[in-house]
């Protein structure tokens, strides 16, 4: 029986049986029932189980076969469905019985299942065994296909193993063989070893081109777990060219395939994948949805590598949302008595994770260890590309903690010590791909030391290796610009190769310019030869990221004026373009009265907005509209599409050789300006830490951290509230809220006056403590000033408000302060509270500022109420009508007597 059939032949056996109905054979049933194994599953287990009640009273030795046919069949689908002891104790008592009736090609297909098994375990001296068993199997059966099959299977091993031996045994094979007319599974082994290969040496062309093909082949035959790991590859490729919008839909279409089947590993994998794109794009709460999804469906897996990297991007994820106790959590679970020895790779990276978490909690001395430990292991395993990212784990450590010099420090500092020596773990061949950021860093160790010759040389490497990354990304983007034509819109273009010849000239002449108004001419040229429109527009983002500025304009042959749209606009199309980095694409109805979509411009029925992405960075918008209703359909937005990337591309680029024409320039000067420099990192360096983000006495967080990181929470609690003012029908937002709670120790001053300034100090490092017990991890606590401080409780309900004060009060009252030795003092603190919004219905009435203004107001009343209590002010039901909102905060107990304000507290008011 064949190992796989291609579409063509499988179609005519299913037609075959269907067709004969009752009559059909046994032997064609159990053929059937055998390729559906991949195609329809469920299918396959039905035909088998009914084929093998039909042949459990034959004792013939044909029959016999066909049972054992039908129960690797059904050990296969335990397989694709992670039962892998179970799959593998049918495969083990298949053989013996195989060999009994000297069955070879069952017994080939037998030990390729246990490969398959011994695989998806991470067991690979296991894998190579099975697969030598399935080669002498093949060999001995006379089956041409199942022995080539065996042996690309070895290849692929061997790949994973040692790429260049693997390429130097069998890379000419594989190429021979895919210039023959052989079986499609055939091709898709060797195009599986090709993409392997290219994606290691980050030949991305190569991946795309193999890919593609790849994915067609295993269509035709029948290979659907094959289909959705080669579509996640291709996504994993897109990543790698930090093409994440390209990434997430390959990997989306690989979970559209997967899901279906059920099939753990395909699915889990998937969906690991996603998540990693997810957490790249910043979509943390997605990303962590995809992996609370994968992780469960991939515990059968457990020894494989597909888990171990579920648990790194666990981790990476965990220390993004800035939760290393979680983070440091899952490291220790990786790594754990119990748990299946991993990757070396993955193991080094979450002992990284590991140090760095340490050192967040404020381990040091745990995370100099782990950080050690690293080291050791990367030295012993003799692995010098991992060696400079353990030696900077290293000098961020030190970085941050006072920490013991190490004995054989040889620089000014310890933390210079170890990035020397990063650096120095870059061979002479490798240097030129040392990452900017490790010259960066040194340089910035330099100018802290006040070396500011050596500071600025390394600046110099710095700016190089950026410019070399910048070739590199541009060369990159061309790979991309050319492999879409091959992927997403391959049906398209193939039904359209005038337009795809046209669009690749297109694509040459508007990336080819190096002046933005030369990108924009071409740009307006090709768009209105390609697509119906009478209109044609290029906004681009401003420095601070705050405005759309109309860089380019034509409507029906004439210039528009120039102006900008702000990216708080609340209707703006290109607004919506930009801020969620998505196309929009707007049909009018003629007789809605609602077509303009863009102010001032002729009367529009059909628009496109594309976002021009260049890598991750938002580089602005493009435009086009047209008088006719209808205008825009799939082939005409996959145009724009393409348009768009050439545009991005070639802006990018002309930003950057603007940028470098000036660098140039600054780089001949730069003899002349060595002194001028030197002030400048002096300078640099000082604003470095006038705008440090930390309390240097607490530790918590200070003003400046909190405008810098307050908008995106205010801006996503006023979003939830302005969907519900605009769908009133549906719930009011739940733990959408932000609460302000001004916390104030009780008699402070004394603490001082009778104990003087240290103790005071000491209560003032132990509050934080306190608070961090009263508070969750997620909550903002902030050194407000003096003895003050200032807690952002976010995401939450504002019903919680008082229990979250509560909490802190009874942290604080507790549990006296140690200010010496021998000495505690009990003391209590005052809490007044508001939140955000305000006043729900208008959410936008009081600023952050002004609800920390009101819960300035309820501390005081906190304070002349008797202390050791709290208060909070909240809107009533008359607050939405009242027409200077901001009398609240000039008297509050007056505004709560006329009804404009709820004064809460914890006893009543005096």
């Amino acid at each position: 029986m064949d190992l796989f059939l291609s579409d063509e032949e499988y179609a005519k056996l299913d037609a075959a049986v269907v067709s004969a109905g009752a009559r059909a054979g046994i032997a064609e049933r159990v053929a059937l029932a055998w390729h559906l194994r991949e195609r329809d599953s469920g299918r396959a287990r039905r035909l088998a189980e009914q084929a093998l009640a039909e042949l459990s009273e034959s004792n013939d030795q044909r029959s016999a076969r066909l049972r054992l046919r039908l129960q690797l069949l059904l050990a296969e689908c335990h397989w694709l469905f992670a039962e892998l002891d179970l799959a593998e104790a049918q495969a083990r008592t298949i053989i013996p019985a195989a060999r009994t009736l000297s069955d070879v090609l069952i017994l080939a297909d037998a030990h390729l299942l246990l490969a398959h098994i011994a695989g998806d375990r991470g067991d690979l001296p296991g894998r190579c065994a099975e697969l030598d068993a399935t080669a002498a199997m093949a060999v001995g059966s006379g089956d041409d296909f199942r022995m080539e099959f065996a042996q690309l299977c070895i290849a692929h091993a061997a790949l994973r193993q040692n790429i260049a031996s693997a390429s130097a045994q069998w890379g000419a094979h594989v190429r021979d063989l895919l210039a023959k007319p052989v079986h499609p599974a055939l091709h898709v082994m060797c195009n599986e070893f090709l993409t392997f290969e290219a994606l290691q040496t980050s030949d991305f062309a190569t991946v795309f081109r193999v890919c593609s093909h790849t994915v067609s082949a295993l269509k035709r035959a029948g290979m659907v777990r094959q289909i959705a790991l080669s579509m996640t590859m291709l996504g994993v490729a897109f990543a790698n060219l930090n093409d994440d919008t390209q990434a997430l839909e390959w990997m989306q279409r690989s979970l559209e395939l997967a899901r279906p089947t059920g099939w753990p590993l395909v699915l889990g994998n998937a969906l690991l994948q996603v998540s990693s794109v997810q957490r790249s794009l910043g979509q943390f709460e997605a990303a962590q949805a995809a992996l609370d999804e994968a992780l469960p469906l991939l515990a059968p897996l457990q020894s494989s590598r597909t888990y171990a990297l579920g648990l790194v991007y666990l981790a990476e994820l965990q220390r993004d949302l800035k939760q290393p106790a979680a983070a440091l959590e899952a490291a220790r679970q990786f790594d754990a008595p119990a748990a299946a020895p991993r990757p070396l790779d993955l193991r080094l990276h979450m002992m990284a994770v590991e140090a760095l978490s340490l050192s967040e909690l404020g381990r040091p001395q745990e995370a100099l260890a782990a950080a050690h430990a690293a080291l050791q292991l990367v030295r012993e395993a003799d692995l010098p590309l991992h060696l400079s990212d353990a030696l900077q784990t290293l000098a961020t450590l030190y970085s941050q903690h006072d920490l013991p010099a190490p004995p054989d420090m040889q620089a000014a500092s310890p933390s210079l010590h170890y990035l020397l020596l990063s650096l120095a773990a870059f061979s002479p061949e490798q240097q030129s791909s040392v990452p900017p950021s490790v010259f960066d860093a040194i340089a910035a160790e330099y100018a802290k030391l006040g070396d500011h010759a050596q500071a600025y040389a390394y600046a110099q490497k710095a700016r190089a290796a950026s410019e070399a990354v910048h070739k590199q990304d541009v060369s990159k983007r061309l790979i991309l610009l050319e492999t879409k034509f091959h992927t997403e819109r391959g049906e398209l273009l193939s039904q359209t190769s005038a337009t795809l010849e046209r669009l690749s000239q297109i694509g040459q002449e508007i990336t080819g310019h190096l002046q933005e108004q030369a990108v924009y001419d071409t740009l307006d040229h090709n768009v209105h030869g390609l697509l119906r429109a009478n209109h044609f527009s290029v906004y681009l983002l401003d420095a601070a990221g705050e405005n759309l500025l109309l860089a380019y304009g034509a409507e029906d042959g004439r210039r528009l004026a120039s102006f900008s749209a702000p990216m708080s606009h609340p209707t703006a199309n290109i607004v919506r373009c930009a801020a969620q980095r998505r196309e929009v694409f707007i049909e009018v109805d003629p007789s809605s009265g609602k077509n303009n979509p863009i102010p001032g411009t002729l009367q529009t029925l059909s628009a496109m907005f594309m976002p021009l992405i260049s890598g991750e960075q938002l580089l602005g918008v493009m435009s086009i509209q047209s008088t006719q209703a209808h205008a825009y359909a799939d082939r005409e937005r996959l145009i724009f599409r393409s348009l768009a990337a050439y545009g991005a591309i070639a802006i990018d680029n002309a930003q950057n050789y603007r940028r470098l024409e000036a660098t140039l320039v600054s780089l001949h000067q730069a003899q002349a300006e060595v002194l001028d420099k030197n002030q400048e990192l002096e300078r640099a360096y000082q604003s470095l830490k006038d705008i440090s983000l930390t309390d240097p006495l607490t530790g918590l967080r200070n003003r400046r951290f909190l405008e810098q990181n307050l908008a995106g929470e205010i801006s996503q609690c006023l979003r939830h509230y302005e969907d519900w003012r605009r769908h009133p029908e549906q719930p009011a937002p739940q733990d959408a809220d932000l609460i302000f709670l001004l916390v104030d120790i009780d008699h402070f001053k004394r603490v001082n006056d009778d104990w003087g300034h240290p103790a005071g100090d000491a209560v003032l490092v132990q509050m934080r403590a306190r608070l961090q017990q009263a508070c969750r991890d997620s909550d903002y606590l902030v050194r407000w000033g003096g003895e003050e401080f200032l807690v952002v409780a976010r995401a939450t309900n504002a019903s919680a408000a008082p229990d979250f004060a509560e909490r802190i009060r009874a942290a604080v009252a507790q549990q006296p302060f140690d200010i010496e030795a021998a000495a505690r003092l009990a003391l209590t603190c005052s809490v007044g509270f508001a939140t955000l919004p305000f006043v729900p219905s208008q959410p936008e009435r009081l600023d952050w500022q002004q609800v920390v203004g009101l819960a300035d107001q309820a501390l005081y009343m906190a304070k002349r109420s008797g202390r050791n209590t709290w208060v909070g002010l909240s809107a009533t039901a008359q607050t939405p009508t009242l027409g200077d909102i901001s009398e609240l905060l000039l008297s509050p107990q007056a505004s709560a007597n006329a009804g404009w304000l709820r004064i809460e507290s914890m006893r009543p008011m005096a």
